[in-house]
């Protein structure tokens, strides 16, 4: 099934214009390239040559929950990569690893509540689904290696003006649509919480 990514996260929506308490260093590790199961967190590769391999960090992402809330801060360190599959075709694939910490409101189930500051690691990313498009001949951003880290400027969920590498700025004409999405968010003490194309499950709460 083919998700779109306005409709599901706002670090997906941060991810076609412009998308988080340590920001990564410039030589950090993220792994494998690809989607998290929410099973398992296996990465899957959507193939091809690849033509962008790049990690950066980015900080003050706040994530959306299921009632349209900032239920935290996020700070992650992101592994994208773009490949060419030929005949004007591309897909990208995104690796995220990083932390979270609340804000005092709806928990992300909608179904709770949750306190300010609690602290948890987040895991996952998302697969594009294959797209024509045009490769960008100067791009912004160099296509391989570590680009830093990127302040999101998020005020809400929904609003973070500040820019950042995606997809698009190397590849023209992704519409923002994915073929697999997930992330998993672990606590110590207040639960877990999985938000994937296949399910909503568990929360994070207290």
């Amino acid at each position: 099934m083919v998700f779109n990514f306005n409709k599901i996260k706002s670090r997906l929506n941060h991810s076609l214009g412009v998308a988080a308490m340590v920001i990564v260093g410039a030589g950090g590790s993220l792994g494998l390239v690809g989607v998290a199961n929410a099973a398992n967190n296996a990465p899957s590769q959507c193939g091809g040559k690849q033509i962008v391999n790049v990690t950066y960090g980015l900080y003050n992402d706040y994530d959306s929950g299921v009632a349209g809330n900032a239920w935290a801060n996020d700070t992650i360190n992101r592994h994208l990569k773009v490949f060419d599959l030929g005949g004007g075709n591309f897909c990208a694939a995104v690796n995220d690893t990083g932390q979270f910490s609340t804000f005092a409101g709806a928990s992300p189930s909608g179904t709770s509540t949750v306190s300010a500051g609690i602290k948890g690691e987040i895991n996952g990313g998302y697969v594009t689904t294959v797209f024509s498009g045009t490769v960008n001949s100067s791009p912004t951003y160099k296509t391989n290696g570590s680009l830093g880290n990127f302040d999101l400027m998020c005020t809400d969920a929904y609003t973070c003006p500040g820019a950042h590498p995606t997809a698009s700025s190397y590849v023209s004409g992704w519409d923002g649509s994915l073929a697999s999405w997930g992330w998993t968010y672990h606590t110590a003490q207040n639960g877990n919480w999985v938000n994937a194309d296949s399910g909503n499950t568990g929360d994070i709460s207290g």
